[in-house]
């Protein structure tokens, strides 16, 4: 009898275990699309123009597909540490085990040997605990910066863009000791004049144009966030 008691106490700490080791997460399937895109052979084009049909159907997928060599997926929270996983270029697809909780961001990013922050999509989701999520990404160009500008005499930022990508944004940081810092978000700009589609200005009279090189700007999109270009070294 003692035993069989033992066994039973045995059996419900092993179960508690089990429980609470799969019980606290969930699994995501990210598929960022390219490796549908990779996969349409000549022939299935060829169809596709002739018979005005999309044989296979994908999320958008980066122009110069030949072009990226690496995918990168992070995955963030208040209340989780980040989780960066690289995404095999083979299949653009990958699955892990997230900590359930709310607002779980995942940001991809797709890297070529120019840009380092070429194409991107990102996505927020609440994961609950032992769910099965499959996470599509939409990706698509993220706002490359040329270069930038301050303007000491209109007491504005100046920024020319690299592309046609939609803009919706722009972050400043400042960098000390290695550490860059979001100090601003402009989210409120005029739009560009129709003839320079990619050139941007915005009042900023807060810029310390006696110290200018500790800082850094991205442009935001849809898509996430391009790469921080630093203050022109003239």
């Amino acid at each position: 009898m003692k035993r069989h008691t033992i066994l039973i106490v045995i059996t419900l700490i092993l179960a508690g275990m089990l429980s609470c080791s799969s019980g606290d997460t969930a699994t995501v399937t990210i598929d960022t699309g390219i490796r549908k895109q990779a996969q349409l052979t000549v022939w299935d084009k060829v169809l596709a123009w002739i018979t005005l049909s999309q044989p296979v159907k994908a999320d958008p997928v980066p122009i110069l597909l030949d072009l990226i060599t690496s995918i990168e997926v992070t995955i963030s929270a208040s209340d989780m540490g980040t989780i960066k996983e690289a995404i095999p270029l083979e299949t653009g697809r990958i699955t892990l085990e997230v900590p359930a909780g709310s607002q779980r961001t995942f940001e991809v990013v797709a890297t070529t040997p120019d840009y380092p922050r070429f194409y991107g999509g990102i996505a927020t989701v609440d994961l609950s605990a032992g769910q099965q999520v499959a996470l599509n990404i939409e990706m698509g160009e993220l706002v490359n910066i040329y270069s930038w500008v301050y303007n000491n005499d209109n007491q504005n930022i100046e920024i020319d863009i690299l592309s046609s990508s939609n803009v919706n944004g722009f972050k400043i940081y400042l960098e000390n000791n290695g550490q860059r810092v979001l100090i601003d978000t402009i989210t409120n700009f005029p739009p560009p004049d129709p003839l320079y589609q990619n050139y941007y200005q915005f009042d900023y009279p807060d810029f310390d144009a006696d110290n200018p090189d500790p800082y850094f700007i991205s442009g935001i999109n849809e898509y996430g966030e391009g790469e921080q270009i630093p203050y022109p070294q003239i």
